[in-house]
């Protein structure tokens, strides 16, 4: 089961994911994202509720990434997954740009804090 809300604004596009990205729920997902109200909005991804992610998922998050969505995190798993899809994607994406973390550093991900 995975719970998908999607939240806008002018400029942005913020689709909160709760639960498994997996098997069906991945091309829900990708409707979502491809959504009209998402075209031509910056896309955030908050990942902070997922609870698992299959090889589909993690392939639909790393065109996100790629595509210029920026992925929201927390733990210390989803945080790995997040540095495998952006090293992974790095090479590939088109605007050489990353995904972003708020402070000193700029590591490849955002990090919300509880």
């Amino acid at each position: 089961m995975l719970r998908i809300t999607v939240d806008q604004d002018d400029t942005s596009c913020r689709l909160k994911l709760a639960g498994r990205l997996c098997g069906l729920w991945v091309a829900e997902t990708q409707r979502a994202w491809r959504s009209s109200p998402c075209l031509g909005k910056q896309i955030e991804v908050d990942m902070r509720e997922l609870t698992s992610i299959d090889n589909y998922g993690r392939e639909l998050l790393s065109a996100m990434y790629q595509a210029g969505a920026r992925l929201v995190v927390e733990g210390v798993w989803m945080k790995g997954l997040v540095e495998e899809i952006t090293a992974n994607s790095a090479n590939r994406r088109p605007n050489g740009a990353v995904a972003e973390k708020e402070s000193s550093r700029r590591p490849k991900f955002q990090e919300q804090e509880k």
